[in-house]
């Protein structure tokens, strides 16, 4: 009898669960349907991304500490980015934070941004600024904020800077200040 009495308040059990259950409907109710549109997002820890040239070379490489994305059209938000480009010149760049849009190639990095250009039997060129802006399919990098440039002992000082990674040219936006050293 005991037996008989564990069965049957199991198949209860199973009875209301299965009753209780959520069941596919088609997709025709409207809450429903509103539940299923946000699909949950990412977060990938110690992560890097990299891209290729024409060629087939490595071109970009990205690593961040934490790249994290809430659902699939939120903005990326990266902790401790690095972005690396290979051409002419090496461009290697670190922020505290950065942002790319869930549908384009730009990266906006800010808070501490440095951005350190190495060219063959040439001094590093060191670029220091609160934010800069990565456009990745144009290879360029912009500011508007303020921006102090060491290479060697020669130092300048602008408001605002254009480069382009590809042709391998920088330009300040404003008027420059600087110290220079003769050796």
């Amino acid at each position: 009898m005991r037996r008989a009495w564990l069965l049957l308040v199991f198949a209860a059990s199973l009875a209301l669960l299965l009753w209780r259950s959520p069941r596919d409907e088609g997709g025709d109710n409207a809450a429903n349907g509103a539940a299923r549109s946000v699909e949950p997002g990412y977060v990938a820890l110690g992560a890097t991304l990299f891209d290729t040239g024409v060629d087939g070379n490595p071109q970009y490489r990205l690593t961040a500490k934490r790249i994290e994305q809430l659902n699939p059209l939120a903005n990326i938000d990266l902790e401790s980015p690095q972005f690396f480009y290979q051409g002419q010149t090496e461009w290697s760049l670190t922020a505290q934070r950065g942002t790319l849009p869930a549908v384009a190639q730009h990266i906006t990095l800010s808070g501490d941004v440095l951005a350190i250009a190495r060219r063959p039997h040439s001094a590093p060129l060191r670029i220091r600024t609160a934010t800069l802006d990565i456009d990745m399919p144009n290879q360029r990098l912009d500011s508007s904020a303020a921006v102090a440039i060491d290479w060697g002992p020669n130092r300048l000082w602008a408001a605002g800077l254009h480069a382009d990674m590809k042709a391998d040219s920088l330009r300040l936006e404003s008027h420059a200040h600087g110290e220079f050293f003769r050796h």
